[in-house]
């Protein structure tokens, strides 16, 4: 009905503050090394096609997260623990041609010439996305876990492209809202 629609919609939008800043833990990783740089007034800027890849290449490792996280608080029949497999599948070669760009949006946010250039990249390029993913699920509880799946189960369908598009502005309202996200998303020069 119309009211149990509603209803589920302004559950969810309660909700989105709440997993905004468990995305914005993503940032937070990339961070770790510039912790002074997060809390200065000037942010340092992204593009929304920086964000875009940033979002992307973490994609399938924050699906096995939330996976992992909520395995306990969902029901059986819930797409993190039946579907979660082939969505990350789909994604995977979004991640993958996603790396080149957000490994250069990482460089350059954290400002330091950070080795994962050369013989550090594949290191790198295996690391960074499950530690960001692992950080982001790891605020998950189980209300959050259950409107995680449902979140997922609705994008799903979308084309990785736009189920990435989606979540990377629930990233840029996320930089927006609160100033713990250590980069805002910018409109590009």
């Amino acid at each position: 009905s119309a009211l149990a629609a509603q209803g589920m919609v302004s559950t969810f939008l309660g909700k989105l503050p709440i997993m905004i800043r468990n995305c914005a833990a993503i940032a937070c990783l990339f961070a770790a090394s510039t912790t002074a740089a997060a809390q200065t007034q000037s942010r340092p800027c992204i593009s929304p096609a920086e964000n875009e890849a940033v979002v992307a290449y973490v994609m399938p490792d924050l699906v096995s997260a939330l996976e992992t996280r909520c395995a306990r608080a969902l029901p059986a029949k819930a797409i993190l623990g039946t579907r979660s497999n082939a969505l990350k599948k789909r994604l995977e070669p979004m991640s993958d041609k996603a790396w080149p760009r957000a490994k250069k949006s990482v460089q350059r946010f954290v400002g330091l010439g950070m080795p994962i250039d050369g013989p550090f990249e594949s290191v790198a390029k295996s690391a960074l996305a499950p530690a960001a993913a692992t950080l982001i699920a790891q605020g998950f509880d189980a209300q959050q876990c259950q409107v995680a799946d449902r979140l997922l189960a609705e994008l799903a369908p979308l084309p990785p492209e736009n189920l990435t598009r989606v979540m990377a502005l629930f990233l840029e309202l996320g930089s927006a809202q609160s100033d713990k996200v250590p980069f805002r998303v910018c409109a590009p020069d």
